[in-house]
């Protein structure tokens, strides 16, 4: 009797048990099939970019040889068959940006990305790349000699040249965006001539080009200073979004030893941004320069955990839940630079056809945090779009570009959605995007350009006061036009509208 009670128990405990890993084993299951298949190529005769919202009829991409001297002269021809046929010329590299910057309707784009030949003077160590290597492809060369980037994206995917002509900036703390790293960099104008520009040589078209979307010219070879790799632990700690300022001081700033920073927002609808993680690395010791750099453990795993989030407000718990969990084992671990850095955007890309993944970023002064967050919670759930994730990094002021988003330091909210591939979600998406770009300018901040061309042309002018004169500088460089994108074409030309 009493065997077959327990017999009866036993049962019933398997039957709650399944029942409690039912909905997480469905979420991981739906994560990993979901976007399982191949995205559409883009149409012959057409170019575009990351988001897929920019397919363009264009006349031709040419791609760049590796040589210096070979792509200086073939680059030469491309311009006179250019100018010589009135066509636009736009510059291409890894074309993560999402606002046709890469792209000029019905024009030449050149494909910088086999243009990555690179050398390390190990006296200075200062780094000669060419504008098509992909930070996948500097960070293991850079590795080799126990050196690292000094500042860049916080994924390995981005070209030097796109990165430095939207002036990137990531996880690398109390510092400025990437065009402070620039040391100098060659330049091909539209007449074909090749420049030197560097805060001493033709400064201000350095100040123009960082930051200049491809606008001013080809960047050729870039010369950046690099860092030595070292070995760094890993802290962390979970708090309520409005503290996250107030540990940000006590924990990073009050710490010289603090090397990289970046925190995170749950972004799930029970209590929407109320938790933030704060994720910090400390200085260990300097690293072997034969320090491994090792492929990322669990990638199939984390990518089934994001994916399950999509649409899907118990992944997004559920995400959150693992994320606090799985990081708290890491704790006191111990990392080098280069390997934090060298961390793919595969895990989380889209690959369904009918959707995309659009990026919006705001940059907001440190007295105000508390309210853009207050400001999200209002405008995003107001709208029908899919926010996967919330990044915050901290920039300081850039002392370096034109064309600048950070006059002092700021916090910057990245922001990951997943938006339908359809007309109502772009108008959605465009209503969405423009609220926020108002709350961002509201408390003395701006909004990042990269990204879709959903701002008026007033709120870049609040937001960029110094935009007209960019444009303007821009035609006296280059009188004919010759370099064009559709960023240029929303913005910078009189009688366009985005």
């Amino acid at each position: 009797m009493k065997r077959g009670i327990v017999h009866r128990w036993w049962w019933l405990a398997l039957l709650v048990l399944l029942g409690a890993l039912a909905r997480p084993l469905f979420t991981l299951w739906k994560g990993a099939h979901t976007g399982d298949g191949l995205l559409p190529a883009t149409p012959a005769g057409t170019a575009d970019d990351i988001s897929r919202l920019n397919a363009t009829p264009i006349d031709s991409v040419v791609r760049v040889v590796n040589d210096t001297d070979s792509a200086i002269a073939q680059l030469r021809d491309l311009l006179t068959y250019a100018r010589g046929r009135g066509l636009p010329v736009s510059i291409a590299g890894a074309r993560h940006s999402m606002g046709g910057h890469t792209i000029a309707p019905n024009g030449v784009q050149i494909d910088m990305l086999p243009f990555k030949r690179m050398s390390l003077d190990t006296a200075t160590m200062v780094l000669t790349v060419g504008a098509g290597a992909l930070w996948s492809e500097v960070i293991p060369y850079l590795n080799g000699f126990g050196r690292a980037v000094r500042v860049m994206q916080s994924d390995n995917a981005f070209s030097v040249g796109g990165s430095i002509s939207v002036n990137c900036h990531g996880w690398q703390h109390n510092s400025p965006p990437i065009a402070s790293t620039v040391i100098a960099f060659d330049l091909m104008q539209a007449d074909g001539s090749v420049v030197r520009c560097s805060r001493e040589e033709n400064r201000e078209l350095f100040a123009l080009a960082l930051g200049g979307y491809g606008l001013f010219g080809i960047i050729l070879e870039v010369e950046l200073a690099t860092v030595p790799n070292e070995v760094y632990t890993y802290h962390r700690m979970v708090m309520s979004s409005g503290e996250y300022v107030k540990h940000y001081a006590g924990r990073v700033d009050a710490d010289s030893n603090v090397r990289m920073v970046y925190g995170r927002l749950n972004v799930n609808a029970e209590d929407f941004l109320e938790r933030a993680m704060l994720h910090w690395f400390s200085y260990d010791s300097p690293a072997e320069r034969t320090s491994r750099l090792d492929e990322p453990g669990l990638e199939e795993v984390k990518r089934s955990v994001f994916l399950g989030s999509k649409d899907d407000d118990y992944g997004k718990r559920m995400r959150w839940n693992s994320e606090q969990a799985f990081t708290k084992t890491r704790i006191g671990s111990r990392i080098t630079r280069n390997q934090v850095m060298n961390e793919s955007p595969a895990l989380y890309m889209n690959r369904s056809p009918g959707r995309t993944d659009v990026l919006h970023e705001y940059f907001i002064p440190r007295a105000q945090f508390n309210g853009f967050i207050s400001a999200l919670q209002r405008v995003v759930p107001a709208h029908g779009q899919d926010l996967l994730n919330v990044t915050i990094r901290n920039v300081y002021r850039d002392e370096d570009t034109f064309l600048r988003y950070a006059d002092d330091e700021m916090f910057a909210f990245v922001m990951f959605f997943n938006q339908a591939m359809t007309d109502a979600a772009e108008t959605d998406m465009r209503a969405l995007t423009t609220e926020l770009i108002d709350a961002a300018l509201g408390l003395g901040g701006t909004y990042y350009l990269p990204y879709r061309p959903h701002a008026t042309h007033e709120q870049l002018a609040a937001g960029y006061p110094m935009a007209g004169d960019f444009f303007a500088r821009k035609r006296i460089y280059d009188p004919d036009d010759r370099f064009v994108n559709k960023f240029y074409l929303n913005y910078g030309r009189t009688g366009h509208r985005p």
